[in-house]
């Protein structure tokens, strides 16, 4: 899978980008909902990471479908203001349904009212619950509540009564993002569903 996060531009396009600002990927202080996509798109989104990769744009959700096709499944997370919400989800699963990904692609947030909104939208949108906190009594009853299919915790949550307690409740096991190889093992032998990573050729060499 490919995991990418996706926000609205001002005129309603879903953009590919993880911050809400652009300044650390274009050098532009503006938020990303506060510029057009054609306004976006103009910018350089490659040229802090190295001479090789600058002029490189930043892409639309459709333009990544476009790419990947359906050699790889997405998980995409909403990452956007409040405000942003209502009109994210319906785009989102609009898009998914269109161009015939929904039901193979996960939609996770941090924020399950976000996905509360996604599920009002679409009873079928597979949802993933994000979570970074101890306290789990929580994300049992919204994984309940939302209908979803995974919880996705931060790799330092992760213990044995953790995942079976997920997969007893019909989840899958997400974690992220482990980079360290030995970290990797550690979270298969804890029996994990998936690992999300920036380097998966490292975790490609450990599962297999």
């Amino acid at each position: 899978m490919i995991e990418l996060d996706v926000q609205l531009s001002r005129d309603g396009v879903l953009v590919v980008l993880h911050d809400l600002d652009l300044r650390r990927t274009t050098g532009v202080a503006d938020a990303v909902r506060a510029r057009s996509f054609a306004e976006i798109k103009a910018l350089d989104a490659g040229g802090w990471y190295g001479a090789p990769f600058s002029g490189q744009p930043v892409l639309s959700l459709d333009e990544v479908i476009d790419i990947v096709g359906t050699r790889a499944r997405l998980n995409v997370e909403l990452k956007a203001p409040e405000i942003d919400w209502p009109v994210l989800a319906t785009t989102l699963t609009g898009t998914l349904r269109r161009r015939g990904l929904l039901e193979a692609t996960i939609v996770s947030c941090f924020e399950p009212a976000a996905l509360a909104i996604v599920r009002e939208c679409d009873p079928l949108a597979p949802l993933g619950v994000l979570w970074q906190r101890t306290e789990f009594a929580e994300v049992w009853e919204w994984a309940r509540r939302l209908d979803a299919v995974s919880f996705h915790p931060h790799w330092m949550l992760v213990s044995t009564e953790l995942v079976d307690t997920a997969h007893a409740r019909g989840l899958q096991v997400l974690t992220w993002t482990v980079n360290d190889v030995e970290t990797m093992r550690d979270l298969v032998r804890l029996g994990v569903d998936g690992i999300i990573s920036d380097h998966p050729e490292r975790f490609a060499a450990v599962a297999s």
